[in-house]
């Protein structure tokens, strides 16, 4: 939308922007509500730790925009909040699923026509097989507790899904969609066994469809002869590994704090060639964990483990419970398998586009946290309510 320096500002962060004003407008109005401490401690934490790391940083502009964001994401969470409508919550997955098996759609169409890498309409590959295979494990978990006349839905949607997910070619969010589904099956509870099953018949679907389509099997099998090319220009495993030297020797340097929020980009270049990037000057370390550690030293890095274990709780902690069932616990499996997802994948809850629907997802699971965790009505009850809490 617009830029200041190297700071871009998209038509995410607007719609954000008037989301969260609207909802604020409302409180002044009609009263504030909190989100659960679980993840609001843990956030002011890594807030604080953000803060510290750009003081010291070598790029306070980035720095300051990496405040700004995490208070965007956080505002789109407390927003959403409001919703306090399980019903109004499955609305919502199900308009996300619809937009992706739209796009797998596209993708098969574009397939048949002989495209090499279908992309839907996004630009490139990877991000149309980052999206649609998050769709494709929540639609395994809404799939996996669902009994009644939806079952054959859910099973159409998600054969849609993982076949847009197989064309996508991402070798990283196949892996992704089985730890994604994983979970679901663990966390599932007395259906364990027979969602093992399920999941086991999904993955052989994929594996069959991948062997029976002759130019799906010659795409899939190219894709994973890249590994054996010896350059990093060819082979992504190899620039992985350079961007993850590189941020270890920024950690060495600034092993406390780091080298400042969002500047590895910036100076990622300084230590490797254009070549060894595959021709990206400011290549993302793609590994979160090692990112954060470059970034923001011991310190953020302990903070945003402790916010991302505030965050995996809003749903582990209810699915402990025996008694939550039905829509309730239906929810609860599909942000475990969209936060396993990108869990794996290994990307920063605090990121454009994805970010986005991360604190989403946060947002509408905070309610239902509450209901589920504070005792004062059956967790069998689909918590409808619009009254401003459940």
């Amino acid at each position: 939308m617009f830029q200041y320096q190297s700071v871009d500002f998209t038509q995410a962060d607007l719609v954000a922007f008037i989301v969260v004003l609207a909802v604020f407008v409302r409180a002044l109005i009609k009263g504030f509500h909190s989100l659960p401490r679980v993840v609001v401690f843990p956030f002011v934490l890594f807030f604080f730790s953000t803060a510290l790391s750009t003081a010291f940083g070598i790029d306070k502009v980035h720095g300051v925009a990496a405040l700004l964001q995490e208070l965007e994401f956080m505002g789109v969470a407390w927003a959403f909040s409001l919703l306090t409508d399980a019903k109004a919550f499955l609305r919502i997955i199900h308009f996300i699923l619809a937009i992706f098996l739209f796009e797998s759609v596209i993708a098969i169409w574009q397939f048949i026509l002989g495209a090499a890498m279908p992309t839907g309409t996004f630009v490139v590959h990877q991000q149309y097989a980052f999206y649609t295979s998050f769709a494709a494990a929540m639609a395994f978990a809404l799939l996996s507790n669902e009994t009644g006349p939806k079952k054959r839905i859910y099973t159409i949607i998600l054969a849609v899904l993982l076949v847009g997910s197989l064309l996508g070619q991402e070798r990283a969010t196949w892996l992704s969609f089985v730890v994604g589904t994983s979970a679901v099956v663990w966390f599932s509870g007395k259906n364990r066994k027979r969602l093992l099953i399920g999941f086991g018949v999904t993955v052989l679907g994929a594996v069959l469809l991948v062997a029976t389509v002759p130019r799906l099997a010659e795409m899939t099998v190219a894709r994973f002869a890249e590994a054996e090319t010896d350059t990093p220009r060819q082979n992504s495993l190899l620039s992985r590994l350079i961007l993850w030297k590189v941020a270890y020797d920024m950690f060495t340097e600034n092993p406390v704090l780091g080298i400042g929020p969002k500047a590895y980009q910036f100076v990622v270049s300084r230590h490797a060639s254009v070549a060894e990037l595959q021709g990206n000057s400011r290549a993302d370390p793609h590994n979160v964990w090692i990112g954060t550690l470059a970034e923001q030293g011991i310190i953020g890095f302990a903070t945003y483990v402790a916010f991302c274990v505030g965050v995996f709780k809003l749903a582990i902690v209810p699915l402990r419970k025996r008694s939550v069932v039905g829509l309730p616990r239906s929810l609860c499996l599909v942000y475990v398998a969209y936060f396993f997802f990108w869990l794996t994948m290994s990307y920063p809850f605090f990121q454009k586009g994805a970010g986005h629907i991360d604190f989403l997802l946060i947002g509408l699971m905070a309610p239902l946290y509450k209901n589920l965790t504070s005792g004062n009505r059956p967790s069998r009850a689909p918590a409808l309510s619009t009254a401003g809490s459940y």
